[in-house]
């Protein structure tokens, strides 16, 4: 089994609009990204709401995924991994980090992070994280394997991710995607312009 945690609780300050509820074409940020997580490969979806949760979870309506509010969610996105992490099925194996301001992260880029985490493919055995490139510098959303599970929970919200990521680093794969979406952060207003021109 394997888990997705969409981190959708922050207060966007630098964007100066709320980007969870930022259109594109005719979703909202928080729509497209939850609609292409649920139709990869993953077999549960977990989303942390923080900022404004009432109308994230409007806009989520009645999709198929569990909604968590992270009370702590202005001490930054760590708080919000660890709430997310939580509540992943024990069952679930790996878990998929993704980012509610990356609306064009596809399917095919979900599933591609899987097939490879689920192949094995890592000739030290199986990899702990896989993480997508393009052209050669690496993106999200993340993969982790859950035997991280402790160590995520344990995070120094300083460090975040980083802190884990670095810790193993000899059990990364890095796949190469043909799509420049897992480098974009949408955070400031040009940001967001450039994403509607494309």
């Amino acid at each position: 089994m394997i888990a997705a945690v969409l981190l959708a609780a922050g207060e966007s300050r630098r964007m100066g609009e709320f980007k969870q509820l930022l259109r594109l074409g005719n979703k909202t940020f928080v729509e497209h990204c939850v609609d292409n997580l649920l139709a990869s490969s993953v077999d549960e979806v977990i989303v942390v709401t923080g900022h404004r949760e009432s109308e994230v979870q409007r806009a989520i309506g009645n999709r198929p995924v569990k909604i968590v509010h992270n009370p702590d969610y202005q001490s930054g996105m760590t708080s919000s991994i660890k709430c997310g992490v939580r509540q992943v099925s024990d069952s679930a194996r790996a878990c998929v980090i993704s980012l509610v301001d990356q609306p064009r992260i596809d399917t095919p880029i979900i599933d591609c992070l899987i097939q490879v985490y689920e192949s094995g493919a890592y000739e030290n055995g199986r990899s702990l994280i896989v993480i997508p490139a393009y052209e050669e510098k690496s993106g999200h959303p993340i993969l982790l394997d859950l035997a991280l599970r402790e160590e995520i929970l344990a995070m120094d919200p300083e460090i975040g991710l980083r802190q884990v990521v670095l810790a193993h680093s000899g059990a990364i794969t890095r796949v190469s995607v043909s799509s420049p979406a897992v480098l974009e952060d949408c955070d400031l207003p040009e940001d967001y312009e450039r994403l509607l021109k494309q």
